[in-house]
């Protein structure tokens, strides 16, 4: 499980399966369940489980590691006789930014030291969540999890460690976004390559994939150079097909999802069309855009998606016979991705400050659910760490 799935009438889906399924399967049977390193963690998981693994990488690369944690600490239950106690530590904290990557941000301290416990008998599972700001539930936070075999005070001191430490850093770790109208003004004078991070339009965070926000800015400033640009818009793709490879057409693309952006109205050649299915590149994922259609029009290259799928990495670019490095700006739809897909190749990484429904801007986010005081949607938050404990034995 993920940890952050959304349904119309139901705050909590995940719980409620875990619920469910021990109503049929009992009481004897042990579950541990695995979460995103974004995922929300509720009680009523961990009243119904006897664990649970978190990711321990952002961005995600320990998928097979997080399962084996998990089977681990199963097999202890099954052939040690280990007792599992969960603590859980609520902070009322939600961040977005690049000291939240593990393998190089302040977060990572957090990580690393949960990490360093998994050889540690008293240890069957640990991990740190920072929520899914993006998804406005009541028990929307960060948090700390710790799993141990039957050693409370053991399970609380580690969990107070960490959460302690993450509120300290809590300013740190909140985004430095730029302008969207200074990134592109900067960006015309660069030599390139040139990254523009789009995470207000993530499809992997939850949005629609149809942003035209960086490119609209892009054509009122007149930009100078080439660019490669993802977008959703299943309608253009329609059009384009039907138009055929080599064909010229006037279309409207972005907006047709999240209704905030203005259609884009460009004049294109279509130079591709494909069924849209494609390997990622670490992720074990097969993508699925439907129709996909790579349009030109003057010195922008969209490559236009049916539906919204992961773009963490170059698989949609390559899929389609494009590669980034052949483009001065590469627009990318993901908050973040492995250094050697994009920033260890670019000149510079923008973070734009664009709009989207999953904005790093969290206060423009218009949560109502979630719990408050909360940082950073108010001012003056106060931490007043309450370990909660967890066992069914």
């Amino acid at each position: 499980m993920h940890g952050s799935m959304s349904t119309e009438n139901e705050f909590d889906p995940e719980g409620y399966l875990l619920q469910e399924s021990r109503k049929i399967l009992g009481d004897d049977i042990p579950f541990v369940f695995t979460q995103d390193i974004h995922g929300v963690t509720t009680a009523k998981m961990l009243k119904h489980a006897d664990g649970v693994a978190v990711y321990h990488t952002y961005p995600h690369v320990d998928f097979a590691d997080t399962g084996a944690r998990a089977a681990r600490q199963l097999m202890r239950m099954l052939n040690d006789g280990a007792k599992p106690i969960t603590v859980r530590v609520p902070i009322p904290a939600l961040v977005r930014g690049d000291q939240l990557i593990t393998e190089t941000g302040l977060f990572g301290n957090q990580v690393a030291y949960l990490k360093s416990l998994q050889d540690d008998p008293r240890i069957l599972n640990a991990g740190f969540q920072i929520g899914n700001p993006f998804t406005d539930v009541p028990e929307l936070c960060s948090q700390v999890l710790v799993v141990t075999d039957n050693d409370e005070a053991f399970g609380r001191e580690v969990a107070l460690r960490a959460a302690n430490e993450f509120w300290g850093n809590r300013f740190e770790m909140h985004a430095d976004l730029v302008p969207l109208d200074e990134s592109v003004a900067q960006a015309s004078k660069m030599t390139g390559p040139v990254m523009f991070t789009d995470a207000a339009d993530a499809p992997s965070s939850g949005a629609s994939g149809d942003s035209n926000a960086i490119v609209a800015e892009m054509i009122r400033q007149n930009y100078p150079h080439s660019v490669l640009a993802p977008i959703v818009d299943a309608s253009a793709v329609v059009r384009a097909v039907e138009k055929g490879i080599g064909g010229k057409i006037t279309v409207k693309l972005g907006g047709n999802l999240d209704r905030r952006f203005i259609p884009v109205e460009v004049r294109a050649t279509v130079v591709s069309v494909a069924d849209g299915t494609f390997p990622l590149e670490k992720w074990p994922s097969i993508e699925h855009a439907g129709p996909t259609v790579v349009l030109q029009s003057d010195n922008i290259t969209f490559i236009v998606f049916s539906r919204a799928v992961n773009l963490v990495d170059r698989a949609p670019f390559y899929a389609n016979r494009l590669d980034p490095k052949d483009f001065h700006s590469i627009i990318v739809k993901s908050p973040f991705c492995e250094p050697e897909f994009f920033d260890d190749w670019c000149e510079i990484n923008f973070n734009v400050d664009a709009p989207g429904s999953t904005s790093a801007d969290l206060p423009s986010l218009g949560h109502t659910v979630c719990a408050r005081p909360m940082f950073p949607l108010d001012e003056d938050v106060e931490f007043d760490p309450e370990p909660e404990v967890y066992s069914r034995s």
